[in-house]
């Protein structure tokens, strides 16, 4: 196991959590006490999570200042830790953010897990570390279905299954993607932009491993007249031999997340993908005895999905994903997403008027939101793993 920082000073390194939440040789130690750590969600967890290495309990609901809540879920942890608990339930929560598509926390301190019953002081020391808006415009929907935290469970025991099965250099380089979604999640409402590039990072190592360049590269970008051309001038050779050299660095990048997203995540499968009015229409059928809330998720005529588009407009939706990501990464660019929340299921539209050598002209841009986005990421993700 990697050496850890004795004192971690409210700072996290993750490359410390990964071989804490998955070490590279698991060696359970014969300690019989039982030691927890914590999770700080942005639901409320009404049933545990019992896995082979640990239990994730229901979640304590602290009421905060105005309509800002905590809610805390105890951990007992794998019996390989014997100190820095609260590195394995960092691991956890970039694992759990990953699957529920919400952003979940862990202190960065191990202040707490020794205790098995936190005291009032304990209890507000660790709520104030992730405040949750629980009600009013932007609240985090609190409340899920039995049905959406069932999937959960199930969706965390299949990906933890493959984690702790895969190869140990495989599993750390699938745990930096699921960090990067986790910190797309945490970071949404501070920076939009910034979230959506984590997304599509997550993604982009997975994507250059997946697809080879050479299964991108345009074999007639190098016509075959220039060639002849270059064997009689030979400062035409030159410069030829110049554009091939930088041909050569280019990784194609985008192209290659193109071809990873409609291999690995293909539109047929975004139809998996709940409405971002799922949970609420659930919680409807659970508490009452009107069923018939099926018109909150169902298509308006202004709404578009996947098979309204071709081929050829969904790989231009997602080159266009890619651009908006490298404007952020080069400009601090944000997407043109005029929301950072979507009520439609797929897609926004945007229009705005643009200037082209002095003529205005009216341009609509169909963009994935970011649900969809994540979906991708996720599903994607799980996919490369299950294709081994």
């Amino acid at each position: 196991m990697n050496r850890t920082r004795a004192v971690t000073g409210d700072h996290v390194l993750f490359n410390e959590c990964i071989p804490m939440f998955r070490p590279e040789k698991i060696e359970i130690l014969n300690d019989e006490k039982q030691n927890y750590a914590y999770l700080l969600l942005d639901f409320a967890l009404t049933e545990p999570f019992q896995f082979e290495y640990f239990i994730i309990e229901p979640t304590i609901e602290v009421h905060l200042h105005g309509a800002y809540k905590a809610f805390i879920s105890k951990v007992s942890i794998p019996k390989w830790l014997d100190h820095n608990a609260h590195l394995f339930t960092i691991g956890l929560s970039a694992v759990l953010s990953f699957i529920t598509g919400r952003p979940t926390k862990a202190p960065r301190d191990g202040y707490f897990s020794n205790g098995e019953v936190l005291d009032q002081h304990s209890i507000s020391e660790l709520a104030i570390q992730f405040p949750v808006l629980s009600a009013g415009p932007g609240n985090h929907g609190v409340h899920l279905a039995s049905e959406v935290i069932s999937k959960f469970k199930e969706n965390l025991h299949e990906l933890l299954t493959l984690l702790y099965s895969i190869p140990y250099k495989q599993y750390e380089t699938i745990m930096q993607s699921i960090r990067l979604v986790q910190l797309a999640h945490l970071n949404k409402r501070e920076d939009f932009g910034l979230g959506y590039y984590l997304l599509v990072s997550a993604m982009e190592p997975i994507a250059t491993t997946a697809i080879k360049r050479k299964r991108v590269v345009d074999s007639k970008q190098i016509k075959e007249e220039w060639k002849e051309i270059a064997k009689t001038d030979l400062q035409y050779k030159n410069l030829l031999d110049m554009y091939q050299q930088e041909l050569s660095k280019n990784r194609y990048i985008g192209k290659r997340f193109v071809e990873y997203v409609m291999e690995y995540c293909p539109p047929n499968q975004w139809f998996d993908l709940d409405h971002p009015l799922e949970n609420i229409k659930k919680y409807i059928d659970e508490t009452s005895d009107h069923h018939q809330s099926g018109w909150i998720t169902q298509k308006h005529w202004y709404e578009t999905y996947p098979d309204d588009l071709n081929d050829n407009e969904i790989r231009t939706i997602l080159t266009n994903v890619y651009d908006h990501r490298s404007k952020f990464t080069h400009e601090g660019k944000n997407p043109p997403h005029r929301s950072p929340y979507s009520y439609n299921r797929f897609f926004d539209k945007e229009s705005f008027v643009e200037e082209i050598e002095g003529d205005f002209r009216h341009v609509e841009i169909i963009l994935p939101n970011f649900q969809l986005i994540a979906f991708i990421a996720r599903r994607s993700i799980l996919n490369y793993l299950k294709k081994g």
